[in-house]
Order: structure tokens, then sequence, then C-alpha cells
């Protein structure tokens, strides 16, 4: 009996981490993603920040999505940008805006969907890491990006957080 039963609790235990935790995403679950959003991005630059409404548009490419930015600064310039992404590597990494990422961690919480991405380089010639944070769920989308110096502290700051919903 004692067998069966830490037999049993084993099997619970694997199938719990199994269900949560690093490369459990998959590239189907990012087409929800799939429409047009509107919302703010929140940009630091140097010690300011700046708030900017943001339309995008996210399209299916069949093996990655296409983000199209339209977004409209305080002085009423509007800019346009494109990046894509793409999960691979069986979901452990994460291609964004022409970077590679190791997706750290995924998080599951009812309908909310949470992946964690990382990366190492440099910023102002100085090393640093970076943080990309997706949450996503029915009709929300939710992304940012924090930079962390090597040389200044262990956490995060945030660079970029954009609030979306969508259309």
């Amino acid at each position: 009996m004692k067998i069966i039963v830490s037999f049993w609790f084993c099997l619970c235990t694997l199938t719990a981490m199994a269900q949560t935790g690093r490369g459990s995403i998959t590239e189907k679950e990012m087409k929800d993603l799939v429409g047009n959003w509107t919302g703010t991005m929140v940009f630091t630059a140097d010690s300011s920040q700046e708030t900017s409404a943001i339309a995008l548009q996210v399209i299916d490419m069949k093996d990655s999505l296409v983000f199209n930015y339209t977004f409209t600064q305080q002085d009423g310039k509007q800019f346009r940008d494109t990046s894509s992404l793409r999960i691979y590597d069986n979901g452990n990494r994460l291609s964004f805006d022409h970077y590679q990422f190791d997706i750290v961690d995924t998080r599951r919480r009812g309908v909310r969907l949470t992946l964690i991405a990382e990366r190492e380089g440099a910023e102002n010639f100085r090393s640093a890491d970076f943080q990309e944070t997706i949450n996503m769920g029915p009709g929300i989308f939710n992304y940012t990006k924090g930079i962390r110096y090597m040389d200044m502290s262990e956490a995060y700051f945030i660079k970029k957080r954009i609030t979306l919903t969508k259309k």
C-alpha cells in the first residue's frame, strides 16, 4: 500500500510540473493574439516616461506572428513599426523583434497565460539582461520589456509597458 501511495504522489507531482513551467507554451496558443488591438504604451527613456496611444494588428503567417504597430506620441507624431514573434525549439525559445530569447517560465491562471523570456545583451555600452513578459487572456494583451544592468542591481526595471484590449 505504501508503494502505491508513493507512486501515486510522484505521478501527481510530475503531472503538475508538466502543466506549468518552462517550455509548456506552443505556437498554437499564441495564435489567440491574431486580430486588432488598441491601448497605451508607456516608454521610459533616460529618467522620463512617455505615454502613447497604440494600435496593433497581429497577422498569422503560419510559422510566426507579425506585429504591425502604429503609435502616436504626445506631440502628435505618428510612427509605424513591424516585428515578428515565433516560438521554436519545442517551446523553449522565442524569437521576437529580431532577438532570440530563452523561455524561462510560463504560468497559467485560469484562462490567462504569462510567458517570461530572457536574453543577454548590451545597451548604452553596458552589459545587460533583457526580460520580455507577455500576459494574455481573452481580450487582453499586456507586454512588458524589462532591463537589468549587470553593474547596477539585481532587479529589472521597466523600459516599456504596453496594455492592449482586442477590438
